[in-house]
């Protein structure tokens, strides 16, 4: 209601409340300052009525002059506020009163405001007590006399009617304020009447002109008024102009836009979900062979057209996104032909408008054709089933396309770019059919196809690899070399994003290789596919952020690699890695686990990083084989001090993310567990965030095995930027390990390490703080809440001889 006010009406009205409300304000206020002034000079004028009245009494008591006083009670009682006068003795028998009825009477029984309990409380302490009383409206007042011989009067008791005066000074309040009031009310007229011609009848104007704002009969003329009022007019005729240049620039790019769309060979649709009406293009009806007039615009159109094999499951994903329950659509399916066969197609579509209540109403995509695709997926699928194992033959038709360009590429004089894309299914594999994952890739094929233009051609080649041969990138090398970063970190990003398959939701990790192809050296295709081969095992490096060009140096340390590769196979076989173990102790300095590291020695002497031969072990199928390793002798270690009487805690194993994933994996480190004997949690394997954060349907099987072979699970780095609290939810763990950077930047800031572990304290596990270097940093962990500690404050990582004397020290001699 008030929202359809006029300011000519709601600004008066509401200064004039504000007014009233202030005076109104003020009046009580002034009222209750008058009552209390008034008061406090009657409570004056009783206290020396009284202070005199007591000297009287006692001179009079004294001369047994009993007339002086009843003349004294006579003269108090002119005064015609005087309600009560009383002189009360120790039984509260009135002695002398202004009324003589009174007198010889108990003040209990003929006097209302009469406090017996009060009388006794000031004839006790000699002190008067002289108060208002608001509910009578009146001032009471109990004065003690000394009393000099029995049944002598002790007290005088004293009231006083306030309403009278109180009457007489509202009265002249209301007068003034009425006079105030008056002249108030004149001024605020008059400054309304102001307001209204310089402010809004201005407003008025300018709102009107606002309605007409990009049509011809748009006009700000605005009488003189307040700077900001005119501003607003300057800025209003500006909106009128950048409003019709505005309309204009949409009419140009609505017509380039139905030109750009009609032009590609992508059909739009968009879909209004409350009437089920489809816009369709002219390119999404040429797709399945039919005419720009042809075809209802209904939602029936397309959903008649499905295949029938992948009818049911391309609904399904279609009421998933637009229930909420997925984050996007696209499906890549078969629509019929108008001649009876089926085209394969690649949709995706997303939500652009809601109603009031949230629910969607509007929704556009795109159809792209990827019949093409998806037979060439078909190929290679059959080419997968067929081969022997070993390198998979690269499809004919794409090296056929790669060897023409190579071999016309000279005369064109621009350089070009192979790209190889691999992506790993991580999880996947595992929890999908090997016909769904083929499915899987051929979605990713589908979106690839769908995004780059007709001078980049993209091949599934293998399982799980796709080949980008962009041609006449730039005419510079430089340039080229830019253009084609750009187009893999578009390539990456493309296939990185979220799978949605069944009921789960999948996430590909992708590295992509990169091979400038110029215009003058000859390059045969192997040798270039080659070479894009050796940049994508390169960009698995964590340094390179999944992209890597190809450049000589990658060939020479391709054979450095292959022989440090076939040495550290050779190391794994023979037991060459030398395990170490970090004690982790507990609040009092017991040392309740350790952590197992692996170092590798070479034969002269040289120590090659941890880092290094993990990821060397990680990147050519190893790490495995390197994990199951110490995992055996960890497990034989603990059995033969056992059998000569040493307990060790539990030891723990740092588990690749890569070996936890692999089929059997599990399997065996459980048949390694039972094969050795080894008790309850005498050993734990640490799994670090992404391990865990693959899907619940693939790890869950894999830490219940664990669990129920009673091996301890600890999850590691905690805090490295997953932030896996479902983690703690869904899995048994035994602890939780920080980040190692909680403990390098604690002496600086907190507030992260306290916030990880007060997220960690609701789920009752150990929490270790890694990397302590110093007592003050074990002791602000302590504070924090951590409960148990690891680094080199404690001790670093120990032999197997030095862990076992810490463990279990030997007696010392005494001499005798």
């Amino acid at each position: 209601m008030l929202r359809k006010l006029s300011l000519a009406v709601l600004i008066p009205v509401c200064m004039l409340a504000l007014y009233l409300v202030l005076v109104a304000a003020e009046y009580f206020y002034e009222s209750k300052q008058v009552r209390k002034e008034l008061a406090e000079r009657q409570v004056d004028q009783i206290t020396q009525q009284l202070l005199r009245m007591r000297a009287v009494v006692q001179s009079a008591q004294a001369l047994q002059d009993i007339e002086r006083i009843e003349q004294e009670v006579s003269l108090a009682t002119l005064d015609m506020n005087v309600m009560v006068y009383i002189l009360l003795d120790a039984n509260s028998r009135i002695r002398f009163a202004n009324h003589t009825v009174w007198r010889d009477s108990n003040a209990i029984e003929v006097i209302d405001g009469y406090d017996v309990v009060r009388h006794h409380a000031v004839v006790q302490s000699g002190q008067a007590s002289i108060s208002i009383n608001p509910d009578r409206l009146s001032i009471q007042a109990y004065y003690p006399v000394d009393a000099q011989y029995p049944e002598a009067t002790e007290l005088i008791y004293f009231e006083s009617d306030l309403a009278p005066l109180v009457a007489k000074a509202s009265t002249e309040l209301q007068q003034r304020f009425m006079r105030v009031w008056g002249l108030g009310a004149l001024l605020l007229i008059g400054f309304t009447f102001v307001l209204y011609y310089l402010l809004i009848r201005p407003f008025k104007m300018l709102s009107e002109s606002a309605k007409q704002v990009g049509t011809p009969e748009f006009l700000t003329q605005v009488p003189w008024s307040a700077s900001e009022v005119l501003s607003l007019q300057t800025t209003l005729q500006q909106v009128h102009e950048h409003l019709g240049r505005a309309v204009k620039q949409l009419n140009d790019n609505e017509q380039r836009w139905l030109f750009a769309v009609e032009g590609s060979r992508n059909g739009i649709w968009d879909w209004d979900l409350r009437t089920d009406e489809v816009f369709l293009s002219d390119r999404w009806k040429e797709m399945i062979g039919y005419q720009p007039d042809e075809l209802e615009g209904a939602f029936q159109t397309w959903e008649t057209r499905l295949h029938p094999d992948d009818k049911q499951t391309v609904l399904n994903c279609l009421h998933d996104y637009v229930s909420g329950k997925t984050k996007e659509f696209e499906s890549v399916h078969r629509l019929q032909h108008r001649d009876g066969h089926y085209v394969w197609v690649f949709d995706r579509g997303m939500l652009v408008d809601w109603d009031q209540l949230g629910r969607p109403t509007r929704m556009i995509g795109i159809h792209v054709d990827v019949s093409e695709s998806e037979r060439n997926h078909a190929a290679i699928a059959e080419l997968v089933k067929q081969s022997v194992a070993g390198p998979k033959m690269l499809p004919e038709t794409f090296m056929a396309q790669l060897s023409q360009y190579l071999n016309q590429r000279a005369s064109a004089g621009h350089w070009g770019a192979l790209l190889l894309l691999n992506v790993e299914t991580l999880g996947a594999n595992d929890t999908l059919t090997s016909h769904e994952l083929e499915r899987l890739l051929s979605q990713l094929s589908a979106r690839l196809s769908s995004y780059f233009a007709e001078n980049i051609v993209i091949a599934h080649i293998e399982l799980g690899r796709f080949a980008l041969l962009a041609k006449e990138l730039a005419a510079d090398a430089n340039m080229a070399g830019r253009r084609a970063l750009a187009l893999a970190t578009e390539l990456k990003q493309i296939a990185t994003r979220p799978f949605h398959y069944g009921e789960h939701d999948f996430r590909l990790n992708a590295n992509i290789g990169i091979c400038l192809l110029d215009s003058v050296d000859s390059l045969a295709p192997e040798l270039a596919v080659r070479r894009a081969e050796l940049a994508m095992q390169h960009a698995q490096s964590s340094d390179h952020a999944g992209c890597a060009f190809y450049h000589p140096d990658l060939e020479r340390s391709q054979d450095s690699e292959s022989s440090l590769l076939s040495r550290l196979e050779r190391a794994i076989a023979e037991n060459q890695l030398s395990l170490m173990f970090q004690p982790v102790v507990d609040m009092q300095g017991k040392i309740v686990s350790a952590e197992v590291l692996s170092r590798w020695h070479l034969a002269d002497g040289e120590i090659v990083p941890v880092a290094k031969f993990i990821d060397l072990a990680e990147r050519h199928g190893l790490i495995a084989s390197l994990d199951l390793n110490v995992a055996e002798r960890v497990c034989l270690l603990v059995k033969q001090l056992k059998q000569q009487g040493i307990h060790l805690p539990r030891l723990t194993l740092n588990i690749s993310t890569l070996s936890f994933c692999q089929a059997d994996f599990v399997e065996q480190l459980v048949g390694l567990v039972n094969a050795h004997q080894l008790g309850e949690q005498q050993l734990g394997i640490e799994l670090s965030e992404s391990a865990l954060l693959a899907a619940e349907a693939f790890v869950q099987p894999r830490i219940n095995r664990l669990a129920e072979a009673r091996v301890a699970i600890t999850l590691d780095n905690f805090g490295a930027g997953l932030g896996a609290l479902s983690c703690l939810r869904h899995y048994p763990l035994s602890e939780v390990k920080l980040d190692l950077h909680c403990a390098a930047n604690l002496t600086n800031d907190t507030s992260w390490s306290q916030a990880l572990i007060q997220s960690l304290q609701a789920f009752n596990l150990s929490i270790v703080a890694k990397g302590v270097e110093s007592p003050q940093q074990q002791q602000l962990f302590s504070h924090l809440g951590c409960t148990h500690f690891q680094g080199y404050n404690i001790a670093r990582a120990l032999s197997v001889n030095d862990f076992k004397q810490l463990v279990c020290p030997r007696p010392l001699l005494r001499s005798v």
